[in-house]
């Protein structure tokens, strides 16, 4: 069945299906069984091969759609049936009524060298789809640290316990910290923006140096060189205060009108993002789900002591010394009464010898640490 503009008809049925394995490839996490059954399904019928090329069309064509690279099955289905997006297959040639005078066994050969030409051929356009959809995944075990170079040029330098993945494409360079801290050093591409999604926070950059921590409570971002643009995207940090935007530098925090949500009111006339806000060299910023904190000047020092191998405290509480503690160790450092949680922690230690802190707490006032095979615990005496 062809639709009035000629092309092939594809069912619903068949687009949900590759939509489903198109989602699948981008989150990454695939084996060898998972593309044994992408490779069998696009077998199936030259049906599942247009519903995928349509949706992998689509898919192309969203960044324009959706700048942040979500997709969702729905919406690619959607997109994929609608006219804006037409993908024309390759008919096979009419065959000469004359062939029919080739010998039986002549035809029959040549059949099963279609068919196993076509079988071959759909495993290889299977095996490149997914190529080129899956995203490339980097990541740090405890105490791990490890450098990136991107085809760009562009480099990150992933810090412990740090998951990263990576996609780029002929218009954006994308990459989503999916746990940890990492330093970026950007390459000047004006044509492709590279943008860092973490949890609720996009820092947008075209040529500059930045690092990004995403902790348990928020993502921290700290600019070393040039500037970036953040844009708060969590589902209640809509909207970043105007005091934000135009006071950079004050110490102190903000909390989003409530009021305000992700909709039109969110975009200014010249297409920018409302919620979008630049930082600086030397400035830094931390956003979670409901709390957008004013840029203030950091220390950089201290923010990529890391990548010397050291681990960097200025009036920090306890729990994020813990949380910050446990990338380098197997033991774990466990706070063990709350009455120390808030407790504030300064200097500057050895990632490489992490029981250099331990052996500071010890000599802290109303403190106890408690040692085993698996934990170190720190009790309020």
């Amino acid at each position: 069945m062809t639709t009035a503009g000629g092309r092939s008809e594809v069912s619903q049925e068949a687009l949900a299906q590759a939509a489903d394995w198109f989602v699948d490839f981008r989150v990454g996490d695939t084996d060898a069984e998972m593309r044994e059954g992408f490779n069998a399904w696009l077998r199936q019928a030259p049906q599942n091969v247009q519903a995928y090329l349509e949706i992998a069309r689509t898919y192309s064509e969203l960044p324009a759609l959706n700048p942040d690279g979500n997709v969702d099955a729905e919406e690619l289905i959607a997109y994929a049936r609608s006219d804006a997006n037409v993908v024309t297959l390759p008919t096979a040639p009419a065959v000469a009524n004359s062939s029919v005078s080739v010998a039986s066994q002549k035809t029959s050969r040549n059949r099963r060298g279609l068919a196993i030409a076509a079988s071959l051929f759909m495993v290889v356009l299977g095996t490149v789809i997914w190529s080129q959809l899956r995203d490339d995944i980097y990541s740090t075990d405890i105490g791990e640290q490890r450098l990136i170079t991107l085809v760009d040029g562009s480099t990150i330098d992933l810090n412990a316990r740090t998951r990263i993945r990576v996609r780029i494409t002929g218009d954006l360079r994308l990459v989503q910290l999916v746990e940890g801290q990492a330093l970026f050093k950007v390459a000047k591409d004006k044509a492709r923006p590279f943008v860092v999604r973490s949890d609720d926070t996009r820092v947008r950059a075209i040529g500059t140096q930045f690092d990004v921590y995403r902790r348990k409570t928020g993502t921290t971002v700290t600019v070393l060189e040039g500037r970036v643009e953040v844009v708060p995207v969590g589902s209640d940090a809509h909207s970043v205060p105007e005091s934000v935007e135009s006071q950079s530098g004050n110490v102190g925090s903000v909390r989003p009108k409530g009021n305000r949500t992700a909709s039109a009111e969110s975009h200014r006339r010249d297409g920018r993002d409302a919620r979008a806000f630049v930082l600086g060299e030397g400035e830094q910023v931390t956003i979670s789900p409901d709390l957008v904190s004013k840029p203030v000047q950091a220390n950089v020092g201290f923010t990529v002591a890391w990548t010397g191998r050291m681990i960097a405290f200025e009036a920090s509480p306890l729990t994020e010394v813990v949380e910050e503690f446990n990338r380098y160790t197997r033991r774990k450092l466990v706070i063990g009464d709350s009455r120390i949680e808030t407790l504030h922690i300064s200097g500057i230690y050895s990632s490489t010898d992490p029981a250099s802190l331990v052996r500071f707490l010890r000599t802290q006032q109303g403190i106890e640490v408690v040692e085993t095979d698996t934990e170190i615990r720190i009790l309020a005496k």
